[in-house]
């Protein structure tokens, strides 16, 4: 006698969706981007605040600002790529 716990037939297993494949990788590399992001703020902030407690010390400068805004813009730019994968999702 079949239940639905023990049917007749196997079940198949599930063919790979390279759509959600796809937008998993995505997803991983936005993760890594941010963190990336995340350590260059905590730097810069670390800089900002050094520079709070000692203000006749150096300024700033852009080269302190750039490997933020860089991952920044290498996030933005991931982030625009998910977004216009899964905006081709197709039900």
């Amino acid at each position: 006698m079949e239940t639905p716990e023990t049917s007749a037939t196997p079940a198949t297993p599930a063919t790979p969706d390279a759509w959600a494949e796809r937008a998993n990788e995505l997803m991983t590399q936005i993760e890594v981007l941010l963190e990336a992001q995340l350590v260059e703020y905590e730097l810069l902030n670390s800089k900002l605040e050094e520079w709070k407690q000692n203000p006749g010390a150096e300024w700033l400068t852009m080269a302190d600002y750039e490997p933020w805004q860089n991952a920044l813009k290498a996030l933005e730019v991931a982030q625009r790529e998910f977004d216009a994968h899964i905006s081709t999702r197709v039900e």
